[in-house]
């Protein structure tokens, strides 16, 4: 008698437990699946947020900056902005309970203003960064029946996976240079600045939004090995210090070659970070300054 209620309580046991289990992996099941309905299980998780909000475009500020420092467009801004691209993440994170993943104009669009609105959030303008530059070359795409294709040729720099697909400085420069001696293709591409911004359609007839949000000629910038190849043309070597002042030299020989090749300054983004350079004359520590500005100056830098 004894062993027949042992053996019942065991079965009674074993039951109640696999009812537990069963209850218990459904509850999870139904978990998942209301998550994934709404959008939350991955909607704030850090990986798919960094995947998917845009680069700033300019180094951080010192969070114990009292005085103003020149942005990346040139205006200045406080000295303790942009804020991190982590804190930016998880501000956006914090506000949206999802970001559009797509590839489209409209997907890329939203990304860029819940962006600017986290840094808004943060106590930071826009101005501390690249963003409302960008943003302006893709609301203005609005209306152009091929503005999804247009989008290929941005080179907006805009999420984690842009930058892996975007032209590394090699196949920028694909068309080689016809420098002089000591100006070789390997040296003017591994010294002339980045431009920033994505080359012109050689046919355009019409201005296009450039990178600081102004119009510039539809057929500027240059490609970057244009560029390169009139550097090497007008100049018998360029300085290849990463002290400041050969950093300074190197953008106003690019820009004079830009300028050579009609397009204006503007077409890129270079003298914006020429004036972060050159507001660094003076400052007894300029040279170390130099590491934290983010200029995406070369290949090297």
């Amino acid at each position: 008698m004894y062993r027949r209620g042992v053996s019942s309580y065991r079965r009674g046991v074993s039951s109640r437990t696999r009812k537990l289990v069963i209850v218990g992996a459904a509850a999870a099941l139904l978990g998942s699946a209301l998550a994934v309905g709404t959008g939350m299980s991955q909607a704030a998780e850090t990986g798919d947020v960094n995947a998917l909000v845009p680069a700033l475009g300019f180094s951080p500020g010192d969070p114990n900056a009292t005085a103003d420092r020149v942005g990346p467009t040139g205006v200045n801004v406080p000295g303790r902005c942009p804020p991190t691209q982590a804190q930016v993440n998880a501000q956006v994170a914090l506000k949206n309970g999802s970001l559009p993943t797509g590839t489209d104009l409209e997907s890329r669009i939203q990304r860029y203003e819940k962006t600017l609105s986290a840094i808004q959030d943060l106590k930071c303008p826009a101005s501390s960064t690249t963003l409302l530059g960008r943003l302006k070359s893709l609301t203005a795409l609005r209306g152009n029946a091929n503005s999804d294709a247009a989008l290929r040729g941005l080179g907006l720099n805009e999420t984690p996976a842009d930058r892996a697909a975007a032209p590394g400085p090699g196949d920028a420069a694909a068309g080689g240079s016809t420098g002089n001696a000591g100006a070789g293709s390997a040296d003017i591409n591994a010294l002339v600045p980045a431009l920033g911004f994505s080359p012109g359609d050689p046919n355009a007839t019409a201005d296009r939004v450039g990178p600081t949000g102004i119009n510039v000629p539809g057929r500027c910038p240059p490609t970057q090995a244009q560029v390169n190849a009139q550097v090497a043309l007008k100049n018998g070597s360029l300085p290849t210090g990463t002290d400041l002042e050969s950093r300074i030299q190197r953008y106003e020989k690019t820009l004079s070659a830009i300028q050579d090749l009609k397009c204006p300054a503007s077409s890129t983004t270079l003298l914006g970070r020429l004036k972060s350079l050159t507001a660094l004359r003076g400052n007894a520590n300029s040279d170390d300054a130099l590491r934290g500005l983010g200029l995406n100056e070369t290949p090297a830098g």
